[in-house]
């Protein structure tokens, strides 16, 4: 399942109040004869030291890790916090990935990055412009590792 969020990160989960850090993130591939789902659960710790589990769909990016740092030492979220949020996805293992999923994940890159394309040009605003350069940054990274 594709998902925008990674360890560090600082998330909201639905029906809490306070703010959670991502501590780890399992990813399950679920086959059956005729169907194949994904599920995507997170192991989360708030600044008090509560553990809480939650799956994707409970929760919400509120800034990426390398600002939740000064969110844990000053308690206050800047306006610059909740903006870099749609910075570059987090990395994935491309190593364990096979080159057909890897061009599937460059082919949903490349949706994205599209998509943040026409959204930019129809509302001028900087984060889906920033969301469109890293999602083609990625896919650079990702096809200079399937020629490697």
């Amino acid at each position: 399942m594709k998902h925008n969020i990674g360890i560090g990160d600082l998330v909201r989960v639905k029906g809490y109040a306070d703010y959670y850090f991502v501590d780890t993130i399992n990813e399950r591939r679920i086959l059956s004869e005729s169907v194949e789902e994904f599920d995507v659960e997170f192991d989360l710790s708030d600044t008090n030291g509560r553990y809480l589990f939650a799956y994707i769909e409970d929760i919400s990016l509120v800034c990426r890790a390398k600002y939740a740092d000064e969110y844990l030492r000053t308690g206050i979220l800047t306006e610059r916090m909740k903006i870099a949020k749609e910075d570059a996805p987090p990395p994935r293992l491309t190593r364990v990935m096979s080159t057909d999923d890897q061009a599937r994940y460059i082919d949903e890159l490349l949706d994205d990055a599209l998509f943040a394309q026409g959204a930019f040009q129809a509302t001028g605003l900087s984060d889906f412009e920033a969301k469109e350069r890293a999602a083609y940054e990625l896919i650079a990274k990702l096809q200079n590792e399937m020629e490697a």
